[in-house]
């Protein structure tokens, strides 16, 4: 679990992303609504269209996710029904989100009599929400879209989700960058709040989307090669690694050296290295299964959509081929979930023997393996 205090944003979406699968339970909308945004690939086995609600038949039907779908006369006939009952409100009333996916169903028929009635429909409880103050600020935002597509910008999540969508397009191109900057900062004050997993939902498809936007410029405008450079470059800087053998350097010390002595010592050090670069960074991510198998990327920078996977050679027992091999068997397993597909990989080799000899030979081997793009090897400082 990641605490409200996480300064790594990465950490934190996916600590919500558990979060919302754990909320929608077995709600039939939910579901579907979560699977629409591409945060659940599960299966809907679970929601038998024929024995849902007629509103979350159209609820359902507007996220087009099933085979089944509410006939044009089935909305109509949603449109007509009253929002109270002998002075009590229908279920559906407070589900501004299923009334919004309602919204966009109607548009898909593209019919301005059906747009009239849903109007008329929304006139009977929306303004009245609305007028009450009782709705938080998300709540608010939609309401205010289903009821004349405007919106006050209370929040910086349904602006940006309804542009990402295609519903209400931010033509402005400063505007969006001024309402991404804002988001970030909404995105870690309401992730782990008690809101509705479903606007958690759609604040993680925004920052899914924003973060891919921001990836065109990554920091300090670094492209893979200037990773590449960098990481190739990092021997220099450890010609003045601590290794003391005799005596410190200064009266009465003690000599110090600064051991590297497994492969979680290197992922901490170019943790350090990168950090003060790539704010976003993250270590050791679980990606999705693929079967028995439950890859985990050492190093993940998401401004570069890149993975680095640390490989430590203690001694000669370990051998160059044996490192191939586990590389070979690592890459597909990163790249099999669509969002981690187009990734880039970077295999970076701590040589605690000193083998450079073997380097080169090494280098051309991994280049060979599909999907891995740089291969890095450095030797410990002690021998350089």
């Amino acid at each position: 679990m990641v605490s409200i205090d996480s300064p790594n944003a990465y950490e934190l979406r996916e600590f919500a992303k558990n979060k919302v699968i754990t909320g929608i339970n077995s709600d039939s909308f939910k579901s579907c609504f979560v699977r629409f945004l591409g945060l659940d690939d599960t299966p809907l086995d679970h929601v038998e269209f024929g024995n849902l609600s007629l509103y979350q038949k159209c609820t359902v039907s507007s996220l087009q996710l099933l085979d089944e779908a509410v006939s044009k006369s089935d909305l109509i006939r949603l449109l007509g029904q009253a929002p109270r009952i002998d002075h009590t409100p229908m279920p559906w009333v407070s589900d501004l989100i299923g009334i919004m996916t309602i919204k966009w169903l109607v548009q898909q028929h593209n019919d301005a009599a059906m747009e009239e009635k849903y109007r008329s429909w929304i006139s009977k409880f929306v303004p009245q929400q609305l007028s009450r103050n009782r709705l938080n600020d998300f709540e608010n935002d939609i309401a205010q879209y289903i009821q004349d597509s405007t919106l006050n910008n209370n929040t910086a999540t349904i602006p940006l989700f309804l542009h990402y969508h295609g519903k209400r397009t931010i033509s402005e191109q400063n505007d969006l960058r001024k309402l991404i900057n804002r988001f970030f900062s909404e995105f870690k004050e309401q992730v782990t709040s008690d809101i509705s997993p479903l606007f958690i939902a759609m604040m993680i498809y925004c920052f899914d989307r924003a973060n891919r936007a921001l990836a065109v410029v990554p920091p300090n405008n670094w492209q893979l090669e200037d990773l590449s450079l960098f990481l190739n470059r990092i021997p220099d800087g450890l010609r003045r690694w601590t290794w003391e053998v005799q005596k410190g350097r200064t009266a009465n010390s003690e000599p110090v050296t600064w051991s590297i002595e497994n492969e979680y010592h290197v992922q901490n050090l170019l943790y350090v290295l990168l950090a003060p670069i790539f704010n976003d960074i993250a270590s050791e991510i679980n990606l999705p299964p693929v079967g028995q198998r439950n890859p985990r990327a050492d190093l993940y920078l998401p401004s570069l959509h890149t993975i680095i996977e640390v490989k430590y050679r203690k001694n000669s027992t370990k051998t160059f081929s044996t490192l191939i091999g586990e590389i070979s068997e690592d890459s597909p397993l990163y790249h099999a979930d669509t969002k981690y597909q187009d990734a880039s990989l970077v295999c970076f080799l701590w040589d605690h023997a000193r083998s450079t000899q073997e380097h080169t030979k090494f280098k051309e081997g991994v280049l060979k393996i599909q999907g891995v793009d740089e291969c890095i090897v450095v030797c410990s400082p002690s021998f350089m």
